[in-house]
């Protein structure tokens, strides 16, 4: 049953997203094969268009999937579909599982779209050469591999994302349980979570400098910017979205268990 519940929901979300995903490799597309026609303004001005149009083709794919992802949440959990969903043979714990790992997987295939256009809008030798220059510099200069430091910065703006959605599950989740207001409560609710564990990401780099001096004069001082500070941050912050996306994954998850107020 849970397989069949994430089949639904990938089904509903790709149905508007997908869209999305066919315009940028379109543009994409037009704007890469435009570039190989040499001398002409007007193809290279079309080509800097196309190329422009796909890129908030690429921002447009991501924004849409998260609203997406939320849209069905309350659409299916609170909503007309509810008293279908409800009724099936299945626990609200799995109903929320399903909600969480239909997000990482369509935030995964989202982000494989954007990474594979930017690819096909951007590919060239002299620019290829030119990142890998920037990234051994910077791999060198934090001591890690190139790969290593593209997985970590792609891994890092994943677990944002992820954990800005499962803000929203919880922000939603809290907001129905009142009686009136509840987009209003839901949407105060969430800015809070997301403003309040911003916060909390700043007191505890705080914390760490009042033990390490160095990450201190990140924060107090405009000195050269010490290598070993900018890593202890880097993974503190990686820890500490993790934390992030555990808590609200619980957060939300209990708050559901209590039941649901359907409209």
């Amino acid at each position: 049953m849970l397989r069949k519940l994430i089949k639904y929901d990938l089904k509903w979300v790709y149905k508007v997203v997908l869209v999305f995903y066919a315009l940028t490799f379109i543009f994409s597309g037009i704007g890469r094969a435009l570039k190989f026609i040499n001398n002409s303004v007007i193809f290279s001005v079309v080509s800097g268009i196309s190329i422009s149009i796909a890129i908030s083709m690429m921002v447009s794919s991501l924004i849409n999937c998260i609203m997406r992802l939320w849209a069905r949440f309350v659409r299916n959990v609170y909503k007309d579909e509810s008293y279908l969903i409800h009724t099936l043979p299945v626990s609200k714990n799995k109903i929320y599982i399903a909600k969480v790992l239909s997000a990482i997987i369509t935030l995964f295939t989202t982000f494989v779209v954007i990474i594979s256009c930017l690819f096909i809008c951007f590919y060239s030798k002299t620019n290829i050469g030119i990142l890998k220059s920037a990234l051994e510099l910077a791999a060198s200069t934090y001591d890690i591999t190139v790969i290593g430091l593209v997985l970590l910065i792609c891994l890092v703006i994943f677990l944002e994302i992820l954990f800005v959605v499962l803000i929203g599950y919880s922000a939603i989740i809290l907001g129905h349980q009142f009686n009136t207001g509840k987009m209003i409560k839901t949407i105060v609710l969430g800015v809070s979570f997301y403003l309040a564990t911003q916060t909390a990401s700043l007191f505890f780099v705080f914390l760490l400098g009042l033990v390490n001096s160095k990450i201190m004069n990140l924060i107090n001082t405009t000195d050269i910017i010490n290598v070993d500070a900018i890593k202890a941050v880097m993974c503190l912050g990686i820890l500490i979205y993790i934390i992030y996306i555990i808590f609200y994954y619980f957060l939300g998850k209990k708050s559901f268990e209590k039941g649901v107020n359907v409209e």
